[in-house]
């Protein structure tokens, strides 16, 4: 057991290096996760804004569309109908 020390020692040191680097594994790993559902969250919001946008703009040549934007942004009213003002 004398004669052999040497490699008592270079297992035990070699196991805490072992788990020290473990340890910083692990908590590498769990940032990157969490990173990564947030990166995935994202990634949805901007898909739902891009299929918004797509929706919008096909729907633009629309006259029924065009005829809504014009009363609901600019108070433009069809012929027929009558325009009502209310005062706060």
């Amino acid at each position: 057991m004398l004669k052999s020390w040497w490699v008592v020692t270079f297992c035990v040191i070699t196991s805490l290096f072992h788990f020290h680097f473990t340890k910083e594994k692990k908590e590498d790993i769990l940032s990157l996760k969490a990173k990564l559902s947030s990166m995935e969250i994202n990634r949805m919001v901007a898909m739902e804004k891009n299929e918004d946008y797509h929706l919008r703009l096909a729907s633009q040549s629309d006259p029924a569309w065009i005829e809504m934007i014009l009363m609901r942004d600019l108070g433009v009213v069809p012929e027929g109908f009558l325009k009502v003002h209310f005062k706060k």
